[in-house]
């Protein structure tokens, strides 16, 4: 079933007011997965269930756009390669976590005109908000604990590892969408001209606080693909001196010494002796590649399995790791070949549809703001997803259903016209 023909009037979305409790639901599981990987998923199971009783009742099935199929695709090859895999029955415990793509097809379905596009955004972006007081609040008074807990402990006191230590990778990716979005919604409500004086005292500050979170969290690759993601929506939609004292503020950002730091670090990354991601993707994922073509199975590596490797190549290699740091050599190496195909393919539809939406948006208009935004969120999950396995985050993977859902819904495949 295609785009087309999912969308045909045997299965016709119907109109944008249908399915209002299960839009609710994606709105509360796009704020709850910000913060709450368990909300996330109460809400999305709430919106299936919800979404299913709609459907009997009215006779209408629910959107499956090729985002969807993709998504299927990749977890039938999962499933093939967990069954002639290493391990079947640990792959077999941790295939659930891709059941939570389901939010594509329940996403496509009730996401289905631009102001619920915008109510899905919104809830995320507010979700995003109760983590930024979480790590900005809270995180530094716990780093300065734990620096009172290693003196006494007769330790040495470092609170920048501290706080590096408290950061997340899945929270530093959250705080980058956040971001994104919340620029997008202003950026909406100025080409709605509904940006009032109030809404955007509240946008700059909150965006501030977005990026304070996104700092304190000290983690590089959000920072680097905020930078880029950011970049592009500023040099889009922005005046040139916006774009000044953004450049202005990104630098002063850049002199803090814990921001110079971390990235000053970044050259140890190519040092081999210190068995980080470029052993990983040069020493240790070949051979495992070279002697499973179709893979080991769906999280079927572990730590063990990385040290025995190392031995074998004379490398030292992080313990305690059991992915590789990167989404297509993970899925290589737990999929085979043929996995990494289909997800890349997968990739692709999500890209294509999110860049004819944005397309086929009218120039100006709020919708075309709307669509750069999925395409820029979309655009950075996928590039941290090059240095950090970000499939395997639960909190991720939500937002990645609901961005692939959106994009794969009609607003992006139809025509667009007036909310």
């Amino acid at each position: 079933m295609t785009n087309e023909t999912a969308n045909s009037p045997t299965s016709d979305l119907g109109p944008p007011t249908s399915g209002v409790w299960a839009y609710r639901f994606m709105c509360a599981a796009a704020f709850g997965a910000a913060f709450s990987l368990p909300v996330g998923r109460t809400m999305i199971g709430l919106g299936l269930i919800v979404l299913i009783v709609d459907r009997i009742r009215s006779r209408r099935l629910p959107a499956f756009p090729l985002t969807a199929w993709a998504w299927l695709a990749f977890f039938v090859v999962a499933v093939v390669a967990s069954a002639r895999g290493v391990s079947p029955a640990h792959s077999f415990q941790r295939l659930d976590k891709l059941l939570w793509f389901l939010a594509i097809p329940v996403t496509a379905t009730v996401a289905n005109d631009w102001q619920r596009i915008r109510g899905i955004l919104t809830g995320f972006a507010i979700g995003v908000g109760v983590l930024t007081l979480e790590i900005v609040a809270w995180r530094p008074v716990a780093a300065r604990s734990a620096v009172k807990e290693t003196v006494a402990a007769g330790g040495e006191a470092d609170y920048i590892w501290e706080i590096t230590n408290l950061g997340s990778m899945t929270d530093g990716q959250v705080m980058m969408l956040g971001i994104v979005a919340l620029a997008g919604l202003i950026a909406y409500a100025a080409s709605e001209g509904a940006l009032t004086l109030r809404r955007r005292v509240a946008g700059t500050v909150g965006l501030a606080l977005f990026a304070a979170a996104l700092v304190v969290n000290l983690k590089r690759g959000s920072w680097i693909c905020a930078f880029v993601v950011i970049g592009v929506f500023t040099a889009t939609r922005m005046k040139l001196r916006h774009i000044a004292i953004l450049s202005v503020a990104a630098v002063c950002v850049l002199l803090l010494p814990p921001v110079w730091g971390r990235f000053s670090d970044l050259r140890n990354e190519l040092d081999l002796s210190r068995g980080g991601r470029v052993v990983m993707w040069t020493r240790i994922a070949p051979p495992l590649i070279k002697e499973h073509p179709l893979g080991i199975g769906y999280r079927a590596l572990t730590s063990e399995m990385m040290q025995d490797v190392a031995r074998k190549e004379g490398v030292h290699v992080e313990t305690g790791r059991d992915h590789l740091h990167s989404n297509p050599v993970q899925v290589l190496v737990a999929m085979g070949w043929l996995g990494l195909a289909v997800y890349l393919v997968w990739m692709g539809i999500g890209f294509s549809a999110a860049a004819r939406g944005l397309w086929r948006a009218p120039p100006g208009s709020g919708e075309r703001t709307l669509a750069l935004t999925l395409v820029l969120m979309l655009t950075g999950l996928f590039l941290n997803g090059l240095v950090e396995y970000n499939f395997a985050d639960g909190e991720l993977v939500i937002l990645y259903g609901v961005i692939l859902g959106i994009v794969g819904g009609r607003c992006f495949t139809r025509e667009a016209g007036p909310s």
